[in-house]
């Protein structure tokens, strides 16, 4: 039998949210995975900055351009002698 709960840490042990219904004292194999925290998540503004940064970042890329036709099938997988 599996069964997945949602526990917390507390600093010594883990704490489920919910009954779980086991027998006292039975032996279990506990694998960990952690649910990241709402605070975790990048706010607006620095997901703005970024945004901001890659443009910027973009703007200063030079390379020569390829034209369109290079980048037809048939000139990209064309058989090479």
């Amino acid at each position: 039998m599996s069964v997945t709960i949602r526990a917390r840490f507390d600093g010594r042990v883990i704490i489920p949210e919910e009954p779980v219904d086991l027998p006292i004292d039975q032996p279990l194999v506990v694998e960990l995975t952690p649910v990241p925290r709402e605070e975790e998540k990048p706010s607006e503004a620095v997901i703005r900055q970024r945004l901001r940064r890659l443009e910027e970042a973009s703007g200063r890329i030079s390379a020569p351009p390829i034209p369109a036709e290079a980048l037809c099938r048939e000139n990209l997988y064309d058989e090479r002698i």
